[in-house]
């Protein structure tokens, strides 16, 4: 795979973790590298030690495919930093622009999802309700103490490495993605060291298991995530509202009564023909690809 195509991935992934709701698994499945990214998590936690051991440093390197991990982590990295601050502007100031661009994305992302789901429906909908109700959970708040902020990281990777699911939206669901936010701001160092100390734990515990899944249970697994995804829009919808402390999907007329709001339809238009068109542009093109090769 050419790595500046790799390291663009990473920089979607990045952009798309950084917003509670949008999940970087879901990028990396869409792009076609989910599979690869499992399968490097699994070698460094069994065969790459193996291959330290018998055969050096270089067969290590290889066995947990050093080049593609170093150009997605390096787009993800770049993009946290970079891109990530764009994203969150979006959000503070044109929040269902932004909204409508992930949602147009999903949407259209459902067009090559579908194309992996056979037979295995009850799992689908099995994953769109759960899907939905992570999704719509009420957010919580809590101080940072060392137990709890390992967990948090825990929970996030494992989140954050399943399609349709955010890690950042499960930290706000724990009440934890200020207070990680503000950590990293504030450069606290212990809270940082154990949030990622979950985080590594969790990648390599959930990443394995997930690997297990997708070669015991291949359709399952499929149906199961693509219904996660589906069930997950309920969190790119731009119009929401609160009910019961829940987060539902309204009408954008009552969006409207309830906001005062005025809605710019052109721009929430192009927002997501832009998400469609970056989803169905790479679609055709890994095609075009797979046929040439």
């Amino acid at each position: 795979m050419n790595p500046l195509l790799t390291v663009l991935k990473g920089i979607a992934m990045g952009a798309a973790d950084v917003v509670p709701g949008v999940s970087g698994g879901t990028i990396a499945y869409l792009t076609g590298i989910y599979q690869r990214l499992l399968d490097a998590i699994h070698a460094a936690g069994g065969s790459m030690w193996v291959a330290l051991k018998r055969e050096g440093i270089a067969a290590a390197w290889k066995a947990v495919d050093g080049w593609f991990l170093v150009a997605l982590l390096s787009g993800i990295g770049f993009s946290i930093i970079t891109l990530s601050k764009l994203v969150l502007w979006g959000l503070d100031h044109h929040p269902t622009v932004v909204w409508s661009f992930f949602f147009g994305l999903i949407v259209a992302s459902l067009k090559m999802l579908f194309r992996d789901v056979r037979g295995a429906w009850l799992v689908f909908a099995l994953g769109i309700v759960l899907g939905f109700v992570l999704s719509s959970m009420p957010a919580g708040r809590v101080e940072l103490t060392p137990g709890f902020t390992f967990v948090a990281g825990f929970l996030a990777i494992c989140a954050m490495i399943l399609p349709g699911i955010s890690g950042s939206f499960i930290l706000v669901l724990l009440g934890a993605y200020e207070p990680i936010l503000n950590a990293l701001h504030n450069r606290e160092m212990g809270t940082v060291v154990l949030f990622a100390v979950g985080c590594a734990l969790g990648l390599l515990t959930f990443g394995r298991l997930l690997r297990w899944l997708f070669h015991r249970f291949e359709q399952a697994t499929v149906s199961l995530m693509t219904g996660f995804i589906v069930g997950s829009l309920v969190k790119v919808w731009p119009f929401r509202s609160t009910w019961k402390g829940w987060e539902v999907p309204v009408s954008p007329a009552a969006w409207q009564a309830e906001t005062g709001l005025s809605i710019d339809w052109l721009a929430l238009g192009i927002a997501a023909a832009v998400g469609a068109a970056l989803v169905l542009g790479l679609d055709r093109w890994a095609q075009a690809r797979q046929t040439s090769a």
